[in-house]
């Protein structure tokens, strides 16, 4: 076993929550050192980008919810200043403020662990008319909806950048500040930045699918090439960014047949002027040694796709296998506005534990979740390695227990075999042929799911709560240390999913990072790392909040 692979499962084992112990974090919350959501760069050129009223959003009818899984059906937009500000508006933008007992915060597109958001993104691209002179990178700043322009670049290296990829390609490149999390969830913090990381890279998608494009994740770059591209290279101290992710989006009908970008260019990169000094997020901070040895553990090299030729494992999908959705169109959605899901989505504070879900509902959400031909899991370009156990708690005409559903069909007898020997797995008499949903247990188990997830009611009173048990040590060992944040970036891009199939279905989700790790593994029969639980998802219908009113994202 390689170092680093024992700092990675020393890190997965110290920052497991028991029902003896949680794991390690602060005492208490230091309001007076509670890290700015806003990071921004003084002292660079401000970018301003094209902006939408909540008005405007409820207006549009196209693109509808569901053409977000068959992007090449839409015509794709022309890489413009309104395309980009469109891009960037959906998924990384304000979506709105709350307000409550003289108190005032805001929401994003998307989601994050305690609404403190460790994901900052950037933009690389060549010349856009009207807009970028130059080929240049830019950091986007959510507050004033605006690029921060970092630095540009010469058309011949933008020339080697793009080289392999479709006409009309920028790329976005995404980083965690760890310290924004840490702040309130301690060691376990490491964990929630890579949910937010898999819900951005969905976000993107959904952003990307609204405008004809798709993004297709560069797993070749490695971690210090990334940022070197988006000019982090060196940052040190409490509030440095960690290099996570490089994505190229380009015209749907076109294909993405690199896994990364020339090396060759980055010395240019190293060399370039960047501009701009970050500001100052906390005047204190609170180290957390376990998460910066994960993180130094899990720093990846590049490799070339080209020339790497990797033959899937059972179960997983190659970059070059991705096909176009095949999914029959869902008309009960075919009316239901893409850019009103993705700007309406909320996560629920409470749900409504007298309300059932139909049975046709849940099982089209099951449906959604499966990796096979759909754009939403394209950059899982390594194989989908998560199965979905869940409590089903309100769903009508489905039994209430504890399920598990297989996106891997082909996995269900070595789950079977680590599961407990009592289980009935048996398919639902309604459950539709072509999904791999099993009964484990017949039981009202509501308590029980709320227990497991840190006793948070929501879990309880949810139609159904969904526990994402991933492959764990067979990846790990496969691939190395540096995978680990990749199977919770599956699990956030479910996430995503799932709160955008809530939101469309008059529904609402919301993503549980706190639960009790081995306790659920001991409850279904698993032992030692072959699977592990890495994230919890709650969806049912909210109940109202009393005394917080919403405000607009952005001035009308």
């Amino acid at each position: 076993m390689t170092t680093e692979l024992e700092a990675i499962l020393a890190y997965h084992k110290e920052s497991k929550h028991n029902f003896k112990a949680y794991a390690s974090g602060p005492h208490r919350l230091d309001m007076q050192i509670k890290p700015d959501p806003f990071l921004n760069y003084r002292g660079t050129q401000l970018l301003n980008l094209d902006l939408w009223s909540d008005k405007q959003i409820k207006a549009e009818i196209f693109p509808a919810y569901e053409q977000a899984f068959s992007p090449e059906k839409i015509k794709p937009s022309e890489l413009s200043a309104k395309s980009i500000s469109r891009l960037f508006f959906d998924s990384f933008a304000i979506s709105a403020w709350k307000a409550a007992g003289g108190t005032k915060w805001p929401l994003r597109v998307n989601p994050s662990s305690g609404n403190l958001h460790p994901t900052e993104a950037y933009l690389l691209s060549g010349p856009v008319k009207g807009f970028l002179k130059n080929p240049s990178v830019c950091h986007y700043a959510p507050l004033p909806h605006a690029l921060e322009l970092r630095a540009e670049f010469s058309r011949e290296t933008w020339e080697l950048i793009r080289s392999g990829f479709p006409e009309g390609t920028l790329f976005v490149g995404l980083t965690s500040i760890y310290w924004r999390v840490s702040w309130k969830y301690g060691l376990r913090a490491f964990r929630y930045a890579q949910h937010d990381i898999g819900h951005a890279i969905a976000a993107l998608t959904f952003a990307a699918a609204g405008l004809g494009w798709r993004t297709s994740l560069l797993l070749d770059m490695g971690s210090k090439e990334v940022a070197a591209l988006l000019g982090i290279s060196g940052e040190k101290g409490h509030e440095k960014q960690e290099p996570a992710c490089l994505l190229a989006v380009y015209p749907a009908g076109e294909t993405c047949s690199r896994g990364r970008v020339s090396s060759a260019v980055v010395p240019a990169f190293k060399n370039l002027s960047w501009k701009g000094i970050p500001n100052i997020l906390s005047t204190k901070h609170v180290e957390w040694v376990g998460i910066e040895k994960a993180a130094s553990a899990a720093q990846k090299n590049g490799t070339d796709y080209l020339e790497q030729k990797r033959e899937p494992e059972s179960g997983t999908q190659s970059v070059s296998s991705l096909k176009p959705s095949s999914f029959k169109s869902r008309s009960d959605l075919e009316t239901v506005p893409l850019r009103s899901a993705i700007h309406g989505r909320r996560s629920a504070i409470e749900m409504n534990n007298s309300a059932y879900m139909e049975k046709e509902t849940f099982y089209a959400i099951l449906k959604r979740t499966l990796p096979e031909n759909n754009p939403i899991f394209d950059s899982l370009a390594f194989g989908s390695f998560t199965h979905l156990l869940l409590f089903v708690n309100r769903v009508k005409d489905v039994l209430p227990g504890l399920y598990i559903f297989l996106r891997n069909p082909g996995e269900k007898e070595r789950l079977k075999t680590a599961m407990k020997p009592d289980f009935l797995w048996e398919k639902p008499k309604n459950c539709p042929s072509d999904l791999e949903l099993y009964m484990l247990m017949e039981e009202t188990l509501h308590y029980f799911a709320a227990q497991l997830s840190c006793s948070q009611r929501k879990a309880a009173d949810a139609c159904f709560t969904a526990c994402m048990l991933s492959e764990f040590e067979e990846p790990l060992n496969r691939f190395g240390a540096w995978i680990y944040p990749y199977l919770f970036w599956e699990c956030g891009i479910l996430g995503q999913l799932l709160y955008l199939e809530a939101e469309a279905n008059g529904l609402r989700g919301c993503g549980i990072g706190c639960f009790f790790d081995d306790p659920l593994h001991e409850a279904i029969g698993l032992k030692g790392f072959e699977y592990q639980d890495l994230y919890h998802f709650a969806v049912g219908y909210p109940l109202q909040e009393i005394g917080v009113i919403t405000l607009p994202a952005y001035e009308e």
